[in-house]
């Protein structure tokens, strides 16, 4: 990777390094399951490369315009980190804060997650009637565990993937993911709301302006359509 890709995508030449290993090895790889395998034995690593994340961050940090910083993504955290040229996957940073957490979603794919700092809690939940409504919701939390440096954590694409991550500790941490192909054909995930059941789709800042342009064409005699798109976490 030269210095001009580094200025231009914000990601060090040694995870560029990392990522076109990856996409060279998942492309030989039949199946998800087989590339959730695959990216459960390789993740651990990358997390354990200090410099890396140092390198990312200050990066963020110092340089007001990076391109990780203006990159449209779901939430105000998350920062996209790599974008397989294949479509197989993307790997994904997100900050999180002392006491903060993201809201309770599902997926669009399959993912790898870990954390560079250590201290990620991630609590999943399971419908209590899957399918039966698309704006309501009853859950069930089903398990809460805290995900150490080193260790892992899988999601699944819709019902098989409902959680919420963050941080309750005292320091801000580096949450990562590497998250597959989009499965659903949806452009928005859907986020759960625990106290009065509403399910609310949730999309991209890029995709939400698309939509609200589609719309307001209508006012000139134009046609609007809800097109479907390419989110995947």
């Amino acid at each position: 990777m030269s210095e001009a890709e580094k200025d231009r995508t914000g990601i060090p030449p040694k995870l560029f390094g990392w990522c076109r290993r990856w996409s060279s090895e998942i492309g030989k790889l039949d199946g998800n399951q087989s590339r959730i395998s695959y990216m459960q034995s390789e993740l651990p690593e990358l997390l354990t490369e200090t410099g890396i994340f140092v390198e990312i961050l200050s990066s963020i940090a110092e340089v007001k315009s990076n391109p990780l910083v203006r990159t449209p993504t779901m939430f105000d955290s998350e920062m996209v980190l790599y974008r397989d040229p294949h479509g197989q996957f993307s790997v994904r940073m997100y900050l999180w804060e002392p006491g903060a957490f993201d809201p309770i979603h599902d997926h669009n794919s399959w993912g790898v997650i870990g954390t560079a700092s250590g201290g990620l809690t991630v609590t999943t939940y399971r419908r209590r009637n899957p399918d039966c409504s698309q704006t309501r919701a009853t859950l069930d939390q089903t398990s809460s565990e805290i995900v150490s440096l080193g260790d892992t954590y899988t999601v699944f694409p819709l019902e098989d993937g409902i959680h919420r991550t963050g941080n309750p500790g005292l320091y801000t941490i580096i949450q990562v993911g590497v998250y597959g192909e989009n499965l659903t054909g949806r452009n928005y995930i859907n986020i759960f709301h625990e106290s009065d059941g509403r399910i609310e789709r949730l999309f991209s800042l890029q995709e939400k302006k698309r939509m609200l342009a589609r719309e307001a064409l209508v006012i000139f005699g134009g046609e609007t359509t809800r097109e479907q798109g390419s989110a995947v976490v």
